[in-house]
């Protein structure tokens, strides 16, 4: 299911205690290309399935958001349409940010996943408990991370992460039943 085919013993139990899934935008929600109109507007493509999971990750109890370096409107408007529980965007200090973010949400930092793709996310992956890329990172984040996803950017990145999440934790199991 994800990139990285064995799963230690050291990596089950990792991804068994998240409650919390904080991502980048672009390059993991997004395929990390911005299209402009010739009016200057902005716009991006999402994937359903990174969508649909999120009403089943807040059942569960698991916070998710958005930490990104970038502002756009397109993820402000999709995080708000899901009811996502924050999206902070123009953020220069990654860290810092993540760790408020945990302390707000009564969340150790060892119970965050966090999804990047760049430069700028290898400093989070440091002070988590589970740092995830997606396959088509760059190969000095992947070497960062701890679970590389088999999807790319844009193409179900979050949904992979939650479905192992939600099944590490009986969650899955239960919504099935449901």
């Amino acid at each position: 299911m994800a990139g990285k085919s064995k799963f230690s013993k050291d990596l089950k139990k990792k991804v068994a205690g998240i409650r919390g899934i904080f991502c980048e935008s672009d390059g993991i929600l997004t395929n990390g290309k911005v299209i402009y109109d010739p009016s200057g507007k902005e716009s991006k493509q999402f994937h359903f399935r990174d969508s649909a999971i999120i009403p089943y990750l807040r059942m569960a109890g698991v916070v998710t958001g958005v930490v990104s370096g970038r502002e756009s409107d397109a993820v402000n408007r999709w995080c708000a349409d899901l009811k996502m529980e924050f999206c902070h965007q123009g953020i220069l200090d990654k860290v810092s940010t993540v760790k408020k973010l945990a302390e707000h949400y009564k969340l150790k930092l060892k119970e965050v996943a966090f999804i990047g793709d760049d430069l700028s996310d290898r400093g989070v992956f440091r002070i988590v408990g589970l740092s995830v890329c997606p396959a088509d990172a760059l190969a000095y984040v992947k070497q960062s991370a701890d679970l590389v996803t088999f999807a790319k950017g844009g193409s179900g990145v979050l949904r992979e992460l939650a479905d192992l999440v939600l099944t590490a934790r009986g969650d899955l199991q239960r919504i099935l039943r449901s």
